[in-house]
């Protein structure tokens, strides 16, 4: 069984249920596409910022084999553990883009595959079960009296206890 991570797109993009509609199920497995494809696959998944950093540490790799006559067998080693980390991290990578774009972690789904993990989160989101997170609003904290507040130490939070 894989575990599913669902993300919503971020608020305003339609109601609640077109919001159900449009999430996105990232798998949390190996990204074998990733591991074999490693840059194309960062272009395809359109990751800007990993592609640059995995071209630059190609080029390092390069230019230390060049400059200080790396053995091929540890630039090999270096091309197979940079392939691995992508393979291991693939799919975290396009849920922390998405996350940057303002999706929001809905759910966590566990099934057999991606149409059963997408059968099972949308029963549970129309039903009801799922809400997805609304931010809430941010009210302004007033700051309070020294004298009011029991402090012990260093930790306000205690509340005099």
């Amino acid at each position: 069984m894989a575990f599913y991570t669902v993300m919503i797109p971020p608020p305003g993009s339609g109601g609640p249920r077109e919001e159900i509609e449009q999430a996105r199920l990232l798998p949390e497995t190996f990204t074998w596409s990733a591991f074999v494809l490693g840059g194309f696959w960062l272009l395809f998944n359109r990751l800007w910022l990993a592609t640059v950093v995995f071209a630059l540490i190609w080029g390092a790799l390069f230019y230390v084999q060049s400059r200080f006559g790396l053995s091929t067998g540890a630039l090999l080693l270096a091309h197979w553990a940079l392939a691995l980390f992508l393979g291991f991290e693939g799919q975290n990578l396009i849920a922390r883009k998405l996350a940057r774009q303002g999706w929001r972690l809905a759910d966590v789904v566990e099934a057999r595959g991606l149409p059963e993990a997408e059968r099972r989160y949308f029963e549970r989101a129309l039903a009801g079960e799922v809400v997805p997170p609304r931010a809430a609003p941010v009210a302004p904290a007033r700051p309070q009296p020294a004298a009011s507040l029991p402090i012990i130490g260093l930790f306000p939070e205690a509340r005099g206890r």
